[in-house]
């Protein structure tokens, strides 16, 4: 594989997500969690607008992401859709990204929820929510590449030694999760890179039209792509804390989410778009 090519996919690898019927899941009887509506009442519309032509084209973005261990084994088997298996280590993944510098599209900023689980005896993170501030990003990635995006308010700040990432509900004013990153201090120990070599390689995984769709994975953990290439590539290994809402109905608080296992931050400016695998 080109240079090119492995940045593209370490990149996609960090991203997680892209311009992309329903999504993952349509709630039913029996289901974990209901997103509600598909717009914000303050953001507007999960619509492609036709503002933008062609392909969503990266160019720059940083992100906060942490693992957790699943506390609720039953919750968690009822998030997984019939087309999945439950794992033998049963993960949630979280992640707020700011894609904050576009070639073509909007910027726009995403959170997401995922949980480690097989499909035909492989691992990937099927995605469970996206929600994003942009309705063409929502309803791109729904129709496209079946992500389960939401329009929400979802914010990142902070910098050079603290971040702290939060998704709200509709409307803008209630935080849904609120994913903490302290890069001071003590330096994460063994058993987080072993986390984070562990699940490097996973794509994430949706659903569209019956069809299982894979993106990113990459078998360097995430610490290594900065010495791979260092003009593409900042990480930074930290400590997570999740807040979670109260309301009772909120995924998080439905799924239950242990303690932390890993997390870091990362900036990468790479040109790319995003191509299921």
């Amino acid at each position: 594989m080109s240079a090119r090519r492995l940045v593209a996919a370490a990149a996609l690898a960090l991203a997680g997500c892209a311009p992309g019927a329903p999504g993952l899941h349509s709630p039913g009887p029996g289901a974990l969690y209901d997103p509600g509506p598909l717009d914000d009442p303050v953001l507007g519309r999960c619509a492609w607008s036709g503002r933008v032509t062609g392909r969503f084209v990266y160019q720059e973005q940083h992100l906060i992401r942490a693992y957790f261990e699943a506390a609720d084994p039953a919750a968690y088997r009822r998030a997984i859709p019939p087309a999945f298996a439950v794992p033998e280590r049963p993960l949630v993944r979280v992640t707020v990204l700011d894609f904050y510098a576009m070639a073509s599209g909007p910027t726009y900023r995403e959170s997401e929820v995922s949980v480690l689980a097989l499909h035909e005896g492989e691992p990937g993170w099927v995605v469970l929510t996206m929600p994003v501030t942009d309705g063409d990003s929502c309803g791109g990635g729904r129709s496209t590449w079946g992500y389960p995006k939401v329009v929400r308010r979802v914010t990142l700040e902070g910098g050079p030694d603290r971040y702290v990432g939060v998704s709200y509900a509709p409307g803008g004013r209630a935080p849904e999760l609120t994913l903490t990153l302290e890069l001071a201090g003590a330096a994460p120990g063994e058993d987080a890179r072993e986390v984070l070599r562990f699940v490097s390689p996973f794509p994430s995984l949706t659903l569209r039209a019956g069809r299982v769709m894979r993106f990113g994975g990459d078998r360097r953990p995430a610490w290594e792509l900065e010495r791979a290439a260092p003009d593409v590539y900042r990480v930074r290994l930290g400590h997570a804390r999740l807040e979670v809402s109260r309301e009772p109905d909120t995924l998080l608080r439905r799924l239950g989410v242990g303690r932390p296992l890993a997390a870091y931050w990362a900036r990468v400016r790479a040109r790319y778009s995003i191509t299921p695998r």
